[in-house]
């Protein structure tokens, strides 16, 4: 099938290696005229996983609407941040049919909206799907198996990128629940960013293994009061990506929190970084959500105060050790 990316950083990268090795017309889009060129002339990305070949059938463009033009199949793999902006800046939809993949994961913090409500408010017609799970773009290009979640409204959508998608390096599972998987996958990267933090603080297993425990519980609890599904927070888009991002050496929102607990600034570490620390921003809107589920997010908050308020770390895993106790 034709399919078009919408964002040439690591993840929209390997998904365009992946696709092509499965013999899809694969357009990608970059606004970066470099990484146009050079991807075209040398078959690598000039700096997102630069070890890995780009199959010679995967074109390149600045185009936006050369983009939309290519096929009806979307994949949208810019930050959380640009999501609203390239939106903008497409084509009307016409008379076209539209299908999206959002693979952002991220809350955008002045509205509170997930990346395919944006999407819709741009597209209410379209057919959208979030795609999420324990994935490391560097694991998908070198063709790791590796395991992900699309979900759909309920649709055919995610049964027919589920069947064109899988190979045997990346297994798709289908899922109708996208507020739980695109929550899920939000959240877990705040979650992340405080694994980071006490792991830079030097503390060892045990507080990493009780704090990761306690923010999959603060997941769910949103989770399930937006509607979505238990077995998402325990699955692939849930326990299995903040497993891999809170633990994982490729992580950036594990590596932001370590250099934070290291006693860093969050803008001198954002401005070392070459990618975007999704939860960074996120953190912004989850006291927000919470309050708005009336459930409670310590963690999420104590990230936030250690983030932007001038809370100390080691103060703010103090904090959370001497709230109130409680049943489990």
């Amino acid at each position: 099938m034709k399919v078009s990316i919408v964002g040439a950083g690591s993840w929209g990268t390997a998904l365009a290696i992946h696709l092509a090795r499965s013999e899809h017309d694969v357009l990608l889009w970059s606004r970066d005229p470099e990484v146009v060129s050079r991807i075209a002339r040398e078959r690598r990305h000039p700096r997102r996983l630069p070890r890995h070949e780009i199959p010679s059938s995967v074109r390149t463009t600045t185009d936006l609407g050369e983009t939309f033009d290519h096929s009806e199949t979307v994949l949208l793999s810019v930050p959380c941040a640009a999501m609203r902006e390239v939106l903008a800046a497409a084509p009307d939809a016409g008379n076209r049919t539209r299908r999206f993949v959002s693979t952002a994961k991220g809350i955008e913090p002045d509205t509170l909206k997930r990346m395919t409500e944006l999407v819709l408010d741009r597209y209410p017609t379209a057919s959208v799907a979030a795609l999420s799970g324990p994935t490391f773009a560097e694991g998908v290009a070198r063709g790791d198996p590796s395991a992900a979640v699309v979900a759909d409204r309920g649709e055919s959508f995610s049964r027919d990128l589920q069947r064109q998608f899988s190979n045997a390096r990346l297994r798709l599972y289908r899922s109708s629940d996208v507020v739980g998987v695109e929550l899920a996958g939000s959240l877990k990267n705040v979650i992340a960013i405080a694994a980071g933090i006490v792991s830079g603080l030097g503390y060892g297993h045990n507080t990493l293994a009780a704090l990761v425990t306690r923010g999959l519980t603060e997941i769910g609890r949103i989770v399930e009061a937006f509607g979505g599904e238990p077995r998402t927070v325990h699955g692939l888009a849930g326990m299995g990506d903040l497993m891999l991002t809170a633990t994982g050496r490729e992580s950036r929102n594990r590596h932001l929190g370590e250099e934070i607990g290291r006693g860093r600034r969050l803008a001198e570490v954002l401005l070392e970084m070459p990618e975007v620390a999704e939860g960074a921003r996120t953190c912004l809107a989850v006291p927000a959500i919470a309050a708005r589920a009336g459930v409670e997010a310590p963690i999420s908050e104590v990230v936030v105060a250690v983030l932007y308020e001038g809370c100390e770390p080691r103060e703010g895993v103090e904090r959370l050790m001497t709230r109130a106790l409680k049943a489990e």
